[in-house]
């Protein structure tokens, strides 16, 4: 049985030892440089201040009512547009009160020459209508496609993503990103486009090789330590050369290989297993009925009476009640209520959030103005402060934004165990002090190097096997 379980180790380890070498290079530069995206702070920044005038209508028995995600208003080729989820993100024209079927090429470079710099607004360049590329092949896109793509033109090399559908741009990536993506993510995530584009299958993959790379770094684990202890004392080894530097790599990195691809494999959520519930029925009952559209209609009115200073307005009803908050360009926001009136949350509101959420006391939800273990941010990854946070006699926790009472997060016991296993394992991210750089670079750089070596060598080993191999056939044959 030793026997068979060290051949499949060392057979597997020849297929498989190529592509672990490739995900630990890889995850040294994802250290550095993350996949890109747009961030919607970003985006909104680059949008053009809400011009009331001449708001705001529609023709009723043309627009399907809003949802419970409500509305979103701002400017679109300047004109003040609406948002509804049930349009499927086709704009409003609240000036016409028409539905904006398609945006042309040149509507679409009015928003990308916003987002390049005033001086070189004229060298935006149309580079094509695309349905997908390398960064937009996620599906999280496919409600907006197809995608214009525009060069703007800058010393960063930015490219821009405007839907052809909404208008709003949706991905961003300079040259910088693009190329060390090609040596990070991409081959980390296994993120090649036409793989990719079958989300079933690409998942599946990874699944499958990870599962497979977590057998591969068990059993060396286990042959490892075997063949230590089989050795009279004073010796910790039976190898000598490339088989001694793999043997003790792996004895000291070897865990850290194992727990690395395990918990690359549960980000894949595999069969459900760590798969929370996710919080859109939590968000259902704060929100309360549905607007209707005359009551939309009615608040829009107001809050355009009272002209607040925003290059957005997004509807945030709380327990039945319209409520709205104005986004400016610097990310200053304010919540309204139907009548225009600036309306922050009241300690009413506030013990209704707890009630409906499951909070075991009556008071309200505490408000944090530090992270915790479970809300938190990690470098590139941040999350705005402050939070309120309820914490349900089951032990999920809820975080709501502390301006509308919005649901931003939630943890439940599947949440709280993929927080540790794939954040904590996979990112060392067990606390802050942990986290903190320079030290978090210093211990990756030193855990990577390490399982770096356990899968170099295991690949040299592997390479010097099959050309002995086929050495010995060759001489066979002649």
């Amino acid at each position: 049985m030793a026997r068979l379980i060290l051949l499949l180790h060392r057979y597997l380890g020849i297929g498989l030892g190529a592509l672990m070498v490739m995900w630990c290079l890889s995850g040294v530069v994802m250290m550095y440089v993350g996949y890109p995206a747009l961030d919607e702070g970003a985006r909104l920044a680059h949008l053009e201040p809400l011009a009331w005038a001449g708001c705001c209508r529609w023709a009723e028995s043309r627009v399907e009512p809003p949802d419970a995600d409500g509305a979103q208003v701002e400017m679109l080729g300047g004109r003040p547009v609406l948002f509804l989820a049930a349009e499927q993100l086709r704009p409003i024209d609240l000036r016409s009160g028409e539905k904006i079927d398609g945006i042309s090429a040149g509507l679409a470079a009015g928003v990308a020459k916003r987002f390049g710099a005033p001086a070189r607004r004229g060298a935006v360049r149309l580079l094509g209508l695309i349905d997908h590329d390398q960064w937009t092949v996620s599906g999280e896109f496919n409600d907006v496609r197809p995608l214009y793509r525009f060069a703007l033109g800058d010393a960063a090399g930015t490219q821009l993503y405007v839907s052809s559908i909404s208008g709003r741009a949706v991905q961003a990536t300079t040259a910088r990103e693009r190329f060390w993506n090609w040596l990070g993510a991409i081959p980390h995530w296994l993120y090649f486009t036409e793989l990719r584009r079958h989300a079933w299958l690409w998942s599946q993959v990874l699944i499958y090789s990870s599962l497979l790379g977590c057998f591969l770094a068990g059993v060396g684990i286990y042959l490892g330590v075997r063949q230590m202890l089989a050795q009279p004392a004073g010796h910790f080894s039976p190898y000598a050369g490339f088989n001694l530097w793999h043997h003790l790599a792996g004895l000291l990195f070897g865990i850290f290989a194992l727990t690395w691809v395990l918990s690359g494999l549960l980000s894949m959520n595999p069969w459900g297993w760590l798969e929370g519930a996710g919080g859109g029925a939590q968000s259902a009952r704060i929100h309360g009925a549905p607007l209707t559209l005359p009551a939309l209609g009615a608040a829009l009115q107001s809050l355009a009476d009272a002209k607040p200073e925003s290059v957005a307005v997004e509807s945030v009803p709380l327990d039945g009640k319209p409520y709205f908050i104005a986004t400016s360009a610097g990310g200053a926001r304010q919540r309204f209520d139907a009548g225009g009136r600036t309306a922050p949350l009241n300690g009413q509101e506030l013990k209704f959030l707890a009630k409906t959420l499951g909070a075991p006391a009556p008071d309200g939800p505490e408000l944090l103005d530090i992270e915790d273990a479970f809300y938190f941010s990690h470098h590139r990854q941040l999350v705005p402060l402050p939070v309120y946070r309820v914490i349900a006699a089951s032990g999920t926790r809820y975080y709501l934004d502390p301006l509308s009472g919005m649901l931003r997060a939630k943890f439940d016991a599947q949440a709280q165990a993929y927080r540790w296993l794939h954040e904590g394992l996979h990112r060392l991210d067990f606390a802050a002090p942990l986290r903190a750089r320079p030290q978090w670079d210093a211990l990756m750089l030193l855990l990577m190097g390490g399982v770096t070596a356990v899968c170099v060598t295991g690949v040299c080993l592997g390479y010097r096997r099959l050309t002995r191999r086929a050495g010995s056939l060759q001489a066979a044959k002649w």
